[in-house]
């Protein structure tokens, strides 16, 4: 049996107290944990929180822009960003301010397809929408013009990030608009832009950590289209089913999935 002294129990006792030392953390350290924490758990706030007045604010910017522009043919696709995409993206660039983010898509001006005329109704509906209302707050620091120099791989759009306040509420939420023409939609959907082939590899190890419909919903982006409402009589946000979403985001349809999980989760 092992003797327990006076000069035993204070070395021990100053060995705890350099120990515990090593785990306090600075205030600058704190913060920035804290931080980290609440930038985490600001999905699931836009989620839960500010998800129906984006839809809200969405439909009423799709009712504006065609009275606005009566003689252009256009169409919205929104998206809201997975839970996995929001973590990463936070992970590599410090801040995503695109959890919410749609594409306005302008198919025709008086019927007609030209598309340098398309462009410039482009940036004439990038400027009206961004100065429309009071309760909007364009963030310049996040505007890219892909249009005027498009990236290498041939992807063109316009892209601007907003604040959009809620007064009721007291508070506020960001949402991402990309402005394209229908060509440019069709070169990010079929291109060297497109988002399959971009993160193609990514797209098939996610199948790998999947195993039911929930986890799949981790990754998964969710999708929205307008339909027009004859009860309403307007057009309204329609959530794409998680068939469809599976299929366009990776690729393969869930049934065939789970008949073949095995091949993807080597």
């Amino acid at each position: 049996m092992s003797l327990i002294t006076k000069d035993s129990v204070n070395s021990n006792s100053n060995e705890n107290k350099i120990n515990s030392f090593n785990f306090v953390l600075t205030l600058e350290q704190k913060k920035e944990l804290d931080e980290k924490y609440r930038l985490l758990a600001l999905y699931h706030t836009y989620i839960n929180n500010y998800l129906e007045f984006y839809i809200k604010n969405l439909e009423q910017e799709n009712q504006i822009l065609k009275a606005r522009f009566p003689n252009v043919i256009f169409t919205f696709l929104s998206r809201i960003k997975s839970e996995h995409s929001y973590r990463e993206k936070l992970e590599r660039k410090g801040e995503a301010l695109d959890i919410f983010a749609d594409k306005l898509i302008i198919l025709s001006v008086d019927g007609k397809t030209n598309e340098d005329l398309l462009i410039a109704t482009s940036y004439d509906m990038e400027n009206f929408l961004n100065t429309y209302s009071q309760d909007i707050e364009v963030i310049p620091r996040k505007r890219k013009d892909y249009i005027a120099k498009p990236k290498t791989n041939g992807y063109s759009s316009l892209h601007n990030t907003k604040k959009i306040i809620i007064k009721d509420k007291k508070s506020n939420f960001f949402r991402e608009t990309q402005i394209k023409t229908f060509r440019m939609r069709e070169t990010e959907e079929t291109g060297l832009a497109s988002h399959f082939t971009v993160y193609k590899s990514d797209r098939l190890s996610f199948l790998s950590r999947i195993t039911d419909q929930k986890t799949a919903e981790y990754f998964l982006p969710k999708y929205m289209h307008f339909e027009y409402d004859r009860t309403r009589q307007q057009d309204k946000l329609i959530l794409d089913s998680f068939e469809s979403r599976f299929r366009y985001y990776f690729g393969i349809n869930y049934s065939d999935f789970v008949k073949d999980k095995t091949i993807y989760q080597k």
